[in-house]
C-alpha cells in the first residue's frame, strides 16, 4: 500500500482581515479541453 505525504502550513490569520476576493475567482471557466474533448464533472 502507498502512502502520500500531505504538507499543512498554517499561517497567522491576517491583520487587515481577510481579502474581498481570492485569485481562483479570477480562473476561466472551462467546458471543453482544447481538442473538442468533454470535461468530467463532479455530477454522477
Amino acid at each position: 500500500m502507498k502512502m502520500a505525504k500531505v504538507v499543512c502550513v498554517l499561517y497567522d490569520d491576517p491583520v487587515d482581515g481577510y481579502p474581498s476576493n481570492y485569485a481562483r475567482d479570477g480562473l476561466p471557466k472551462l467546458d471543453r479541453y482544447p481538442g473538442g474533448q468533454t470535461l468530467p464533472t463532479p455530477k454522477a
